[in-house]
């Protein structure tokens, strides 16, 4: 999840840039490879709203999809990306909402699986076999929901320190409820900042967490803002996520949704995220029944690709070479 559009002032609050006043940190030669690598930049229209999304590789190999988080986009893949690029069909989307992509009135879980799949058949990623998804937390949700609505149509799920915790006996994994009550009461404004600076300066994650590499976090929140008309008549700056996306999604799975999953899965923890804590993950392996592999990444948190770059992305070289096990495409 990245930036809110309002801060809280309940705890204290860390914000990695704050000290640097705008200033970009210095970044290693293999990010900036990296983000300069040559992308296709694409927008599709799915259910009246815009959809862009980012393309590496060949269009005949195996896919690959990224989803990003909540209130994110999908530039956070950008950096990593290319790394898996080299054999690969790879994508990244912004879901609507949120990054580029269109805003929407209403938004449903079975939108953005739709906005997935979309993506999937114009990026080419299904033309080497059945695609795997990656997704990030809200992301993992999303790709979740996939496997329940149409799994068969996937190589794989792996999925990212999403939340899921333990299911109610009779309700299955209920994520989130739909909060209709401030939607109705028309959308929330957001903030719009004078300079540039002062908004990232400002950016921190969600869960709040510290972060090390400074040049991972600068990007993701530059390339998270647009510019905006201010009460001066003049342009600001603001965030590009919609401040109402989510409040009306009601997320719920199945309980059998990983002992019946339509497609195999693998997880992705940080060993200091909160989301590892508690029964949590002891539960998601009991569910697996040793059918799925668990990564955790030694000292990351919940964003764990920005604290533990090199670490990921081997963990996703390693992963994808050898999994998933299965005959056919």
């Amino acid at each position: 999840m990245a930036a809110r559009s309002e801060p809280q002032a309940k705890k204290k609050h860390i914000r990695p840039l704050a000290h640097l006043g705008g200033e970009k940190p210095p970044a290693p030669a293999w990010f900036e490879h990296a983000i300069a690598a040559p992308s296709i930049e694409e927008e599709i229209e799915v259910a009246g709203a815009k959809i862009r999304y980012s393309a590496w590789g060949e269009p005949d190999r195996r896919g690959l999809l990224f989803v990003h988080g909540g209130r994110a986009h999908r530039n956070w893949w950008r950096p990593f990306a290319p790394f898996l690029a080299e054999n690969r069909r790879v994508a990244a989307l912004d879901l609507s909402g949120m990054g580029d992509s269109g805003w929407r009135k209403h938004y449903s879980l079975d939108l953005l699986v739709d906005e997935m799949f979309a993506v999937i058949e114009a990026a080419g990623l299904n033309r080497g076999g059945r695609p795997i998804v990656v997704g990030h937390s809200f992301g993992g949700w999303i790709a979740l929901a996939a496997v329940e609505r149409e799994g068969d149509r996937l190589g794989g799920v792996v999925v990212v320190d999403s939340p899921l915790g333990v299911p109610d006996p009779d309700e299955g994994y209920t994520v989130t409820r739909a909060d209709t009550g401030k939607k109705a009461a028309g959308a929330t404004l957001m903030r719009v900042y004078e300079t540039l600076e002062e908004p990232i300066a400002r950016f921190r994650f969600l869960p709040n967490q510290p972060a090390e590499h400074l040049y991972l976090v600068d990007y993701i929140a530059r390339e998270g803002l647009r510019q905006a008309p201010d009460q001066s008549g003049g342009q600001g700056w603001t965030w590009k996520f919609d401040p109402d996306q989510g409040r009306d999604l009601h997320i719920q799975f199945e309980r059998n949704l990983l002992r019946a999953a339509r497609c195999p899965l693998a997880f992705i923890y940080g060993e200091k995220s909160f989301f590892v804590q508690g029964t949590a993950l002891s539960h998601l392996r009991d569910q697996a029944m040793g059918r799925s592999p668990f990564v955790i990444i030694p000292d990351a948190y919940h964003h764990l690709m920005m604290d533990q770059p090199m670490a990921f992305i081997s963990t996703m070289r390693t992963l994808l070479s050898c999994w998933p096990i299965r005959a056919g495409v």
